[in-house]
């Protein structure tokens, strides 16, 4: 495989992981009954807006703004983006197996920064 490929390879990955990854932190705010103020996917210039969704140039970087929430709440919508990583990751490494391994790496990568987010949450409101 070259290095054009390689990237092109781990350009798709990363795109898919953000996507997935965006998706499962609104579908877990449309489940516990938090409204989703705007959905980003994607950085630079905005090529598509429609309702709270806006589709942006490069497919790198996402967010997903909601109405302020804290508790458990805060918790089912943070741990629904790796979730949504996790649920992908199958259905991409089927479609794709050179794809799917980056887009694990990245799952396995989010649900450290996840767990150790809550960690250093948990010890600073101590």
């Amino acid at each position: 495989m070259t290095l054009e490929q390689t990237a092109r390879v781990i350009l798709l990955a990363v795109a898919l992981a953000v996507l997935s990854h965006e998706l499962g932190h609104a579908c877990a705010a449309w489940l516990v009954g938090v409204r989703v103020r705007r959905f980003r996917y994607g950085w630079g210039p905005v090529l598509l807006k429609l309702g709270v969704l806006e589709w942006r140039l490069v497919p790198i970087a996402g967010a997903v703004e909601t109405e302020r929430v804290d508790g458990w709440r805060e918790f089912v919508i943070a741990l629904g983006g790796v979730f949504g990583q996790w649920i992908a990751w199958p259905l991409i490494e089927i479609l794709s197996p050179m794809v799917g391994a980056w887009v694990w790496l990245l799952c396995v990568l989010g649900t450290v920064r996840l767990i150790a987010a809550m960690v250093i949450r948990r010890s600073v409101s101590r």
